[in-house]
């Protein structure tokens, strides 16, 4: 027997992000709402989750009228839904460009586009595009030095760059280090002072705007970007 939903519109405009796959809207009416985009999911891991996050706002910028089509609450009271912009999916654009995967679990929320859906991810690894691009595994050695971030708004404070791997002590070299799932913030401290070998990716950093919070700025006159440095998936002592 086949299933039908209720199907609700909404009628609205973006006012704000809360994370790569949650927006608010302001319906027509004037009532405000959170919407958790169905269908899709954005990775846990800190860096694809920003960037997850800056593609949709680039997509969908504050004002951009929109249709919200629903057909459930979630736990948080938010509503669970696909967006649409000139009767174009804001879900799906999101899998097409790699900056979001399927979410199997929520997929009869789109159960019309589904195989579309499915065929989109399956297109955006294969092109490798977005969170399925590979990143390069540098292996590194040098002596880890952590150093103690202040606890004051500084721009040390801001970068929050804590660990440096020197590669070259006589020039002076040294690269910024970031914990990562694989490698913790603590065992990063373990090491400290000590000649290792890590293997590890480049992550870009990334800026938040200057409306959202105080930053220092570069010679444009925008923040400086966030969370750059070389993420350690693995470390052993020489």
């Amino acid at each position: 027997m086949e299933f039908f939903q209720q199907l609700i519109l909404i009628l609205g405009h973006i006012v704000g992000f809360v994370d790569g796959r949650t927006i608010q809207v302001q319906e027509n009416t004037g009532k405000p709402v959170t919407v958790k985009l169905a269908c899709i999911t954005v990775p846990e891991i800190t860096g694809q989750r920003k960037q997850a996050e800056e593609s949709l706002r680039k997509i969908l910028v504050p004002n951009t009228p929109v249709i919200v089509k629903t057909t459930e609450s979630v736990q948080n009271g938010s509503t669970l839904g696909e967006v649409f912009v000139d009767n174009k999916s804001i879900n799906l654009r999101m899998v097409e460009e790699g900056a979001a995967t399927v979410e199997l679990k929520t997929l009869n929320n789109c159960f019309e586009s589904r195989s579309q859906y499915l065929i989109a991810e399956a297109t955006a690894k294969n092109k490798r595009l977005g969170l399925w691009r590979q990143s390069k595994v540098y292996s590194l050695r040098g002596k880890l030095i952590y150093k103690e971030i202040p606890p004051v708004m500084s721009q040390e404070a801001y970068l929050g760059e804590e660990f440096f791997l020197i590669t070259d002590s006589r020039l002076g070299r040294k690269m910024v280090l970031r914990p990562s799932e694989q490698v913790s913030r603590t065992q990063l401290q373990s090491f400290h002072n000590q000649q290792v070998e890590i293997q590890a990716v480049f992550v870009e950093g990334t800026r938040p705007s200057q409306g959202s919070s105080a930053c220092p700025i570069d010679i444009n006159a925008q923040c400086l970007p966030q969370g750059a440095g070389y993420r350690v998936l693995s470390i052993k002592s020489l």
